[in-house]
């Protein structure tokens, strides 16, 4: 097993502070990594896939900078970016094989490994088709398996459910558990329920930061009580919806019950809700 660790890192662009003094020690397992559009995430995983250099910092595996141990680090790593780029004309068998080249891989170990990982992600009977008449989310599951070409010990995934329909959410969700038993995932997102049900670890980055840490318990318990219920005449709701943070609304004929993140009781007759991580994630990006 492999250990990062992440030490005061910065990361400047100009004027702006993308990635601002994140110390973090990441182990094996599935580490989610949430924040909104902007908050740095991509940025971070830049840097830890090595195609960014830290302002400020440093990005230590096994207690070795990343930067100083080149081709032994790229061995361990698997790496899907927000956008991967892809040749249209190639059919996806044809570009798994060609990015397998890239990672210099054996022919043989590679012929098997990529028919394995077409059946994984569900693109067994569509493997000679050209990726240019893919929908969004096989595309993004070409990604996926590309990522996983070198069955790498570190996997990095930014926004790796970006286009997939419910079903192949699902299914990557799946895949993803699976494989956090025996390596170390760090997977970026906007989208909470990608990281509800199989990360061990969650990490919230707000502005650069990342301001909150801890197993899904420990960052629901930090939430308890700013979470509340109510139902209010429907003229109401826009003036609560200035005041507070809403999770949930739905309407009920002439009335609108509310799901409100706050710290304090919005209405006369909230209620205390109980609290979930998508409430517990607004809390602390909005209310923080």
């Amino acid at each position: 097993m492999h250990e990062l660790e992440i030490t005061q890192v910065c990361k400047a662009y100009k004027n702006k502070m993308a990635v601002q003094d994140v110390s973090i020690r990441l182990e094996h397992g599935i580490y989610g990594l949430l924040g909104e559009n902007g908050a740095g995430k991509t940025t971070l995983m830049r840097m830890l896939c090595g195609i960014l250099k830290p302002t400020q910092g440093n990005i230590l595996c096994d207690s070795i900078p990343i930067h100083q141990m080149g081709g032994e680090y790229r061995r361990l790593l698997g790496y899907l970016p927000q956008d991967f780029g892809y040749y249209g004309d190639f059919s996806a068998l044809r570009f798994l094989h060609y990015m397998a080249a890239l990672k210099a891989l054996p022919e043989e170990y590679a012929k098997d490994r990529i028919e394995e990982l077409l059946e994984m992600v569900g693109l067994s009977h569509e493997k000679k088709h050209k990726l240019k008449t893919f929908s969004g989310g096989m595309l993004q599951r070409v990604g996926i398996a590309q990522a996983l070409l070198n069955d790498p010990e570190i996997l990095v995934l930014d926004e790796p459910t970006s286009g997939l329909d419910p079903a192949e959410r699902v299914r990557f969700r799946n895949i993803i558990s699976s494989l956090g038993k025996n390596r170390l995932i760090i997977l970026s997102t906007h989208i909470v329920s990608d990281v509800a049900y199989i990360a061990d670890q969650i990490l919230i980055m707000k502005d650069g930061h990342i301001i909150r840490t801890g197993e899904e318990s420990c960052i629901l318990e930090s939430a308890s009580g700013c979470v509340w219920k109510c139902v209010v005449p429907e003229k109401d709701v826009d003036t609560l919806n200035r005041q507070y943070t809403i999770s949930n609304l739905r309407h009920q004929a002439d009335q609108v019950e509310l799901r409100i993140i706050s710290k304090t009781k919005p209405t006369a007759d909230a209620e205390p809700a109980e609290v979930t991580l998508e409430d517990a994630y607004l809390f602390y990006i909005k209310e923080l």
